[in-house]
């Protein structure tokens, strides 16, 4: 099987290019220009890596040739502030768009794009994937639109689109600002935590059970449309963080409230995951402890390597 991974350097993107190459699969690794991770991603087997950037991937299929499957996972803006940004987020997905028609042009059998909860809007209900979308950002505005119309373009060209919609992933190597990485660094030092309430349900999923799925709407027959990407263990927040206290054996003081929610309100989520189990026979594998434990023990070795 013959793979294009754009965003190959990113979080979900490195893992995802791993797992590929355990099971002998061609791998095209489109990273941008300069890419730190050339290196390591060059040195693995059966990886060729196609340096891009954004403004280029009109071009994309004639850089990576066809491919059974062309997994999308780049998107510019994806946190803070920037979520805020119309113009960068349609810039987004006109490069999205480019990239989808390009490839389908190449001869692409399959096409997944990585999608976002953010499409959905504020929720206080469990979520499914048949439930209306009312996006209430400029960053979930543009990736549902992406997604309806990279779907409608594939079907006319008769190609299956999946899109795995992520809800809150965790694990080793995240983004160092995420509020489980941040709160563990904060709880080994016995820091003080500082956070908003913590009232709103949320779901985390662990990278490589998240892997596993993605792998499977790469290569299975499954139903075309959005996928939600989550554990099922759906709780308040303030519980995973008492819990997160407990694994950690931390004296740190929690102060719920610190922080105010941001001005687009308080994002609630309660993904239901009966159709990634149902068309794709997935079931997460790590619990919120184990997952949290595989971070800290990276983080130790991390360490380790440094003072060898």
């Amino acid at each position: 099987m013959k793979i294009a991974i754009v965003g190959a350097s990113c979080f979900i993107g490195k893992r995802l290019v791993q797992a590929a190459v355990d099971k002998a699969w061609e791998v095209v690794a489109v990273v941008r220009e300069g890419s730190r991770e050339i290196p390591y991603l060059s040195s693995l087997a059966n990886v060729s890596v196609v340096q891009c950037n954004m403004d280029d991937y009109g071009s994309l299929g004639s850089m990576t040739g066809a491919v059974d499957c062309f997994v999308y996972l780049t998107w510019d803006g994806t946190r803070g502030e920037a979520r805020n940004d119309y113009e960068r987020q349609k810039y987004n997905y006109d490069c999205g768009m480019l990239a989808v028609k390009s490839v389908l042009d190449a001869g692409c059998k399959r096409v997944i794009t990585a999608g976002s909860q953010a499409e959905y809007g504020l929720n206080g209900v469990v979520i499914t994937e048949d439930m209306e979308c009312r996006p209430n950002t400029p960053y979930g505005i543009w990736k549902l639109k992406f997604f309806e119309d990279a779907m409608e373009m594939c079907s006319m060209a008769g190609v299956h689109l999946k899109e795995p919609r992520f809800f809150s992933l965790y694990g080793p190597d995240d983004y160092d600002k995420t509020l489980i990485i941040s709160m563990i660094d904060n709880m080994l030092h016995n820091r003080r935590c500082e956070m908003t309430e913590c009232v709103q349900m949320w779901d985390y999923l662990y990278i490589d059970d998240a892997i596993a799925a993605l792998m499977l709407l790469c290569e299975q027959d499954c139903a075309d449309g959005a996928y939600n990407f989550g554990s099922g263990d759906t709780r308040m927040l303030k519980d995973y963080i008492e819990e997160l206290k407990d694994i950690l054996g931390s004296h740190s003081e929690l102060v719920y409230g610190a922080v105010t929610y941001p001005s687009t309100g308080m994002v609630s989520i309660q993904p239901n995951i009966d159709k990634l189990k149902q068309e794709i026979g997935w079931n997460p594998d790590t619990s919120f402890r184990n997952g949290v434990l595989k971070i800290v023990q990276s983080r130790f070795d991390a360490v380790d390597c440094e003072h060898r």
